[in-house]
């Protein structure tokens, strides 16, 4: 490809429900016996890790039973991609992600999150990834570039993702990348603020359809 991008889905669950006349009457009040407890819920189908997506994954400075913590990013498009699906490497593609967009399993965690103190999304809204310098490493992995733009910062990074389908009019990848959120000035270094319970350690995790434009 000329131009590559770099460096969650629906639950359904049943519920087996008996007749009405199949249930117990109910105990007499003061017989003592306890209502019938409800059942416990199916657990959630896995989500297809082949499905699109971006995820963010942190962990705290002392490791919690929680991490590692999954931000998934519900808003992120190919803004443009400029590539050869036949013939991948010297593709370019920009991406952006709406770093609004994401949730957690908390919704204080999401707010703190999302305020001054970390990601400040009132003021820096958007990332960008703009990926270049594609190269063939072995098979369906190859090696580029990733100028990424968040945070009021803008950093390159190395990176590598696999080609997992390969279309006439699109190419799908996945990918992972370690990186440190004191790369773009994220929240504060736990080493200077003993307060500062996360861990500077970040990886993102993407799948991403990545169709042809003009």
């Amino acid at each position: 490809m000329k131009n590559l991008v770099v460096c969650v889905a629906l639950m359904s669950s049943l519920v087996a429900c008996k007749k009405t006349d199949d249930k117990k009457p109910e105990a007499p009040a003061g017989s003592g016996s306890a209502p019938t407890p409800a059942p416990a819920p199916a657990p959630a189908p896995a989500v297809d890790p082949n499905a699109d997506h971006i995820t963010v994954l942190a962990r705290h400075k002392e490791a919690k039973p929680i991490d590692p913590v999954h931000l998934n990013f519900e808003k992120f498009k190919v803004v443009k991609a400029e590539f050869d699906p036949k013939k991948i490497e010297g593709g370019k593609a920009s991406i952006e992600i709406d770093l609004s967009s994401f949730h957690t399993d908390s919704d204080k965690r999401d707010a703190h999150v999302k305020s001054p103190a970390f990601l400040d999304v009132g003021k820096f809204a958007t990332a960008t990834i703009d990926v270049g310098n594609v190269k063939l490493q072995s098979g369906t992995t190859y090696a580029a570039d990733a100028n990424v733009s968040a945070h009021g910062v803008s950093k390159t990074l190395p990176v590598t993702f696999d080609v997992i389908e390969q279309k006439d009019d699109h190419i799908k990848i996945k990918g992972k990348h370690a990186f440190s959120r004191q790369d773009f000035s994220v929240g504060t270094d736990p080493a200077k603020d003993a307060e500062q319970q996360v861990s500077n350690d970040l990886e993102i995790e993407l799948v991403l359809t990545i169709p042809v434009t003009k």
